[in-house]
Formats: structure tokens, sequence, C-alpha cells
């Protein structure tokens, strides 16, 4: 009777689970096989087109709003990782009682909603004089992307072993030097890792986007939006395609470098016994 009843539970958690997967990738497979579709609105019999891409890298206005998302999310990715990192390495090395205050802080940034952080975003720059604008919107990004940084490169650097940055102080080395050969590529990983995390964020961010760029500036996500307002035509779904195509690159590149990271970080335990030794 036990077996039975465990059989039915992992049943039951079995169609949970992929009911769950269903309900989140049927609509993304939807989109994408409707992108190869002829028909204008998707009807059956299904019949294989390039069409739909082909339109849609005819469009001008598209590429234009690509590149504007491409620049703004480089952007934000470099200046977060210069600025995570250098908080991150202050934090550990300098001021660790200011570690759990800080943390804090940054992870209400992360709980906090975006359409709340929008909306106080907006009024802040209003107040400063800065208002809509491509500053407005590249700080707004940095301020949603900085804490993913900061606590990936915190969390490496925790787990490495001070001992090594203080051997190379002990031949020699100044403190900046010791950091920037032994501390620097322990962490290459993880501050690439945050860098390709905060690039995602800032090239999905619609609502930080939709409150603080300038009117008649978009980026891709507000090309989209506008584009679905006026009216739907088959090259959104091309265009999702290539957009969801991209996401899904970049998480895999982001799942092995912070894999790697995680698989690299050993506990210090002393020194090895040697086993070989009668």
């Amino acid at each position: 009777m036990s077996a039975v009843t465990s059989q039915g539970r992992v049943l039951v958690r079995r169609t949970t689970i992929v009911l769950t997967l269903g309900l989140l990738f049927l609509p993304l497979a939807v989109i994408v096989l409707l992108s190869f579709n002829a028909s204008r609105y998707g009807t059956l019999p299904f019949e294989f087109t390039l069409r739909w891409y082909t339109e849609l890298f005819g469009r001008g206005d598209l590429f234009v709003a690509t590149r504007r998302s491409i620049l703004l999310s480089t952007g934000t990715a470099l200046a977060s990782a210069l600025i995570g990192t250098s908080v991150s390495v202050w934090l550990v090395r300098h001021r660790p009682r200011a570690l759990p205050v800080v943390s804090a802080g940054l992870l209400s940034a992360v709980t906090i909603p975006w359409l709340i952080l929008g909306i106080g975003m907006l009024t802040v720059f209003q107040t400063l004089g800065i208002g809509r604008s491509t500053s407005a919107v590249f700080l707004g990004s940095l301020v949603t992307s900085l804490p993913y940084q900061v606590f990936i490169v915190l969390a490496r650097l925790r787990a490495l072993d001070p001992s090594l940055e203080e051997a190379a102080r002990s031949l020699g080395a100044s403190a900046l030097r010791a950091q920037a050969r032994v501390v620097v590529p322990l962490i290459s990983s993880a501050v690439l890792g945050g860098a390709l995390m905060a690039f995602t964020i800032t090239f999905n961010n619609f609502v930080i986007q939709y409150f603080l760029m300038p009117f008649g500036v978009r980026t891709l996500p507000l090309e989209i939006y506008t584009l679905v307002r006026t009216g739907y035509k088959p090259d959104i779904n091309a265009l999702s395609t290539l957009v969801l195509l991209a996401t899904v690159v970049l998480i895999v590149a982001l799942q092995r470098l912070v894999g790697g990271v995680q698989r690299t970080v050993r506990p210090v335990a002393g020194p090895r016994p040697d086993r070989g030794r009668d």
C-alpha cells in the first residue's frame, strides 16, 4: 500500500512539473512556429516560409532599436562590472562589517518591483533636472542590474582563501599588485558572469525604459510594444524568435560561467596529507 501511495505522489509531482513547464514554454513554442508559418493570421494548415524574416530584415527602424538596446546593455554591463567588482572587493577586504548592511540594501533593490522603481526614478530624475533622457535610462538600468553583479562577485570573493593574497604580499607585492595578479584572475569568471547578467537584464528591462526613455526614442522592447499596440504583424513573431534565441544563448553562457565558478571553488582545509608515504 505504501508503495502505491509513493508512486502516486511521484506521478502527481511529475504531472505538476510537466504542466508548469508546458504553460511556460508553450507560448514561446507557438511564437516560434508562427514565425515560419505562411499564414498572416497564424491559421492552419502550416506552410513553412521565411517571408516574415525577409520583411523583418527590410525594416530599418527595428534594427535601429536593436542597436540602441545593444549599446545600452553593453554600456550598463561594463559599468556594472567595474563598479560592482570594486564595491565587492572593498567590502570583503576593507569593510567586512558593512557587508550585511550593504547586502540588505542591494537585496531591497532586487525585491522591489521595477514598476515602483521606475516611478520613483522618474520622480527623482525630474527633480534633479535630468527627466526623461538617455542618461536617466542608463542610470536606471545600472541601478537595477548592479545588485546582481555585486552578489555574484561577493560569493566568489568570500569563497577565496585570503592566504593567497597574503602570500603575494609576503613575497614583496604591493596591495594593488597582489589584487591585480592574484584576486582579479580568480574572480574573472564571476565578473564576466555578473556582466552578462547585467546585459540580459538591461536588454529586457521594458519597465525602466518605458518610464525613463525620451519620447520618440525607442529601444527594442519599446519598439515591440509599439508594434503590438498599432496592430499585429507576423514579422513581430520573427523578431520575438530572434530575441528569444539571443536570450537563450546569453542564459546558457551565464549558467556555464556561474557553474564553472562554483565548480572551481574548493574549501581550504589545510595541506593535503601525503597518501603515498608509508
